[in-house]
């Protein structure tokens, strides 16, 4: 009886064994991870290093495995996508892929309306993962574009996402209520914009007269990045602004940390 007993204390105990690399490979599997996707679409099979050709590329992370912020993440990423590439005021729910082939359609539409046409147009979006830890996901989006008119279009965009559900993170989520203080001043002194006068006085458009954060943040290990695209805060011609602050210059301010476990 004893050496039974014996003997099935082993069994379990090797069948324990050979489950735990089976459990800690599920759970590895299961984790939060991302990949990249590439779309492209030409007009007539041309090449865009030779110059008039009508394409679009799009490439973009994609999240994967995790649970619920999987969904979230993707469905976030691909409304980027179709609010930046989809001008029309109706919108729609294409995919990536629908996209990119309305785009060639659309044109295709605007050169059969109008013959004297003949000015290719061009997207194209780069995105990819520049921060991952627990506490905050960071993608950055680089944006060129062009569909007529006297300019194309280009943008640096930032999505973040809470790690845990996915949901995009707000300002108000990333830095507490003094920081747009601190901010304000620090870009009045770059500026040149006397703290006494309107923050428009020198020719910036910001809206109401009153000065705001950027659309875009971008959030890495050590630094955090303020980003103006054009006419959000001046005309065209101006540019960019871009203010970058590194994490331990503005740690009273944030409430997120880095772990330092950079995915």
């Amino acid at each position: 009886m004893k050496r039974l007993l014996i003997t099935i204390s082993i069994i379990s105990l090797m069948v324990s064994c050979a489950d735990e690399p089976k459990e800690n490979q599920q759970k590895k599997e299961e984790s939060l991870s991302f990949s990249s996707k590439t779309i492209e679409k030409r007009l007539d099979d041309c090449h865009p290093e030779e110059g008039e050709c009508t394409f679009i590329s799009l490439s973009f992370p994609v999240a994967e495995n995790g649970k619920d912020q999987v969904k979230n993440i993707n469905e976030n990423i691909h409304d980027f996508l179709r609010n930046t590439i989809d001008y029309q005021e109706d919108g729609g729910m294409e995919s990536p892929e629908e996209l990119a082939e309305s785009f060639i359609n659309n044109y295709k539409e605007t050169a059969k309306e109008f013959p004297e046409y003949d000015l290719p147009w061009e997207a194209t979006i780069n995105g990819k993962v520049i921060y991952n830890d627990q506490n905050v996901i960071c993608l950055q989006f680089n944006t060129d574009m062009f569909t007529g008119g006297a300019h194309g279009y280009r943008s640096t965009d930032y999505l973040n996402f809470d790690p845990e559900n996915g949901k995009l993170l707000k300002k108000e989520d990333l830095f507490k209520e003094k920081f747009l203080a601190f901010v304000e001043k620090d870009f009045r002194k770059k500026q040149n914009i006397p703290s006494d006068s309107n923050i428009n006085s020198t020719g910036m458009l910001f809206e109401d007269d009153k000065f705001h954060l950027p659309k875009n943040i971008g959030l890495t290990e050590d630094k955090v990045i303020l980003h103006y695209n054009a006419y959000e805060i001046a005309p065209y011609a101006a540019g960019d602004y871009v203010l970058t602050y590194s994490r331990d210059e503005i740690k009273e301010y944030l409430k997120i940390s880095s772990d330092h476990k950079q995915a």
